[in-house]
Parts: C-alpha cells; sequence; structure tokens
C-alpha cells in the first residue's frame, strides 16, 4: 500500500471515528462498526491511522559527519517551538546528515526553513568568534567555540515556548514517531564541551550575547511572507 493510498484509507477510517462521537446512538454505532470493519481489512491500528496524516521536512547539513551535540539541541527547541517532532540521520559516504521535522500542515517546513536559517547564522557566528581566537591551541580553540555555540543555543531556548497543540495532533506526532524511529531512537551520550578556565567561561559569554538579536520569529515571517507573495 502507497502512502497516497494509506492516508486516503486512514482519511476514510478517521471521519467514521468521529461520526462515532455522534449524539445519535444508531449512528455512532454504525460509524463504529465501519471504522473496525475498515482498519480489520487493511490491517491498521488506531495509531496508524493517527499517523497517516503526519509528514515530514527534511534538511541536510551538507556533510556525513555526527552533528554537535548544541546543533541536535538546536533541532528540539524549534521542533518544540511548531509543534513538531525531530529526528537526525547520519550520514553515510556521499549521503550528507540529516534532520528531519515531523508534524501536521504547514508545521514541519516552517520548523525546517527556521533550522536552517538558524543553522547558518550559527555557523557564521563561530566563525566571527573563532577568528578573535588566536594565540590558543588547535584543541582549546575547539573548545572555547563549542562553549559559544552551547551558549548561542542557550540564549535561543528562552524564545521557546512548548507548544500547545491538541491531545489529537500530540497523540498523531507520537504515533508517528513509534512507527517510524521506535528501533533507532538512541540518547546522545556525548558529553558537552566544559569550562575549564576563565576564558572558556569567557567563550560562552560571547556566545550568549551573540544570539541576543537572533530571533526565531523572523525567519517565520520570511517564509510567510513569501507565501502571500506568491499567491
Amino acid at each position: 500500500m502507497t502512502a497516497a493510498e494509506l492516508k486516503k484509507i486512514a482519511d476514510k477510517i478517521a471521519k467514521c471515528l468521529a461520526l462515532a462521537a455522534s449524539d445519535n446512538p444508531g449512528e455512532a454505532a454504525a460509524a463504529k462498526r465501519q471504522a473496525d470493519a475498515l482498519m480489520k481489512k487493511y490491517n491498521l491500528t488506531s495509531g496508524d491511522v493517527a499517523a497517516a496524516n503526519v509528514h515530514e521536512e527534511q534538511i541536510g547539513l551538507g556533510s556525513p559527519y555526527k552533528p554537535p551535540i548544541y546543533l541536535g539541541q538546536l533541532a528540539v527547541l524549534i521542533a518544540k517551538a511548531f509543534g513538531c517532532g525531530s529526528h537526525g540521520d547520519l550520514g553515510f559516504c556521499n549521503t550528507p546528515t540529516q534532520f528531519r521535522f515531523y508534524g501536521l500542515g504547514i508545521k514541519p517546513e516552517l520548523a525546517a526553513y527556521t533550522f536552517a536559517v538558524l543553522n547558518r547564522q550559527l555557523a557564521k557566528d563561530r566563525k566571527t568568534y573563532s577568528a578573535t581566537l588566536t594565540r590558543c591551541k588547535r584543541q582549546t580553540k575547539i573548545r572555547r567555540a563549542d562553549l559559544f555555540c552551547q551558549a548561542w543555543v542557550t540564549r535561543i531556548a528562552r524564545q521557546v515556548h512548548e507548544f500547545a497543540g491538541s491531545e489529537q495532533e500530540q497523540a498523531a506526532i507520537e504515533a508517528y514517531k513509534e512507527k517510524q524511529f521506535g528501533d533507532s531512537l538512541k540518547k546522545d551520550s556525548r558529553r558537552h564541551a566544559i569550562a575549564k578556565q576563565n576564558n572558556d567561561r569567557r567563550a560562552s559569554e560571547a556566545g550568549y550575547q551573540a544570539a541576543k538579536a537572533v530571533s526565531l520569529h523572523k525567519p517565520v515571517q520570511s517564509k510567510r511572507g513569501a507565501y502571500l507573495g506568491a499567491s
């Protein structure tokens, strides 16, 4: 069964389940029987029906390497801001590592677009800051640049408020998450960069200040403006 066929059947079952909540006992019972019959016929569960309306937007990172911890955290907080889920796929050879944002409606696309914009800004700010570290060993320079980025993401996180989606939306996203990534979900066991000296703490302060003018909302306003211009 193709994804389009599954969605069509799932939509039909969802309509039946909605009618099953009717105040008319006869209509509700008939709708419930039809929904049960369709799920049995196509071997579907209620989770399958919920997950069928969830879709993804993917954003590649340009290399097959494992992304730094702070970049994964940026993806997670952006997903929360848009009421989506997020998942990282490690690349291989010529296949770049990517993040997936999944949810309902336009939300995954807005989340992916916002991540792309902020990721570019963070890379630019990291490069600018790293250029100021002229009298450091390579290991020290990398640690301080990582501390800078971690603080940058922490500052962005202040703008995020947990998305207050409906129970149905959250159930659909959780069902999709379990269906698509259930066996591959692993917690990242790597450790953050840790400040070891006073100058390291200054790196964190610099990252926190660098993100002061960065907004989660500007990319969204730009994207919506593009939609309006095209309509």
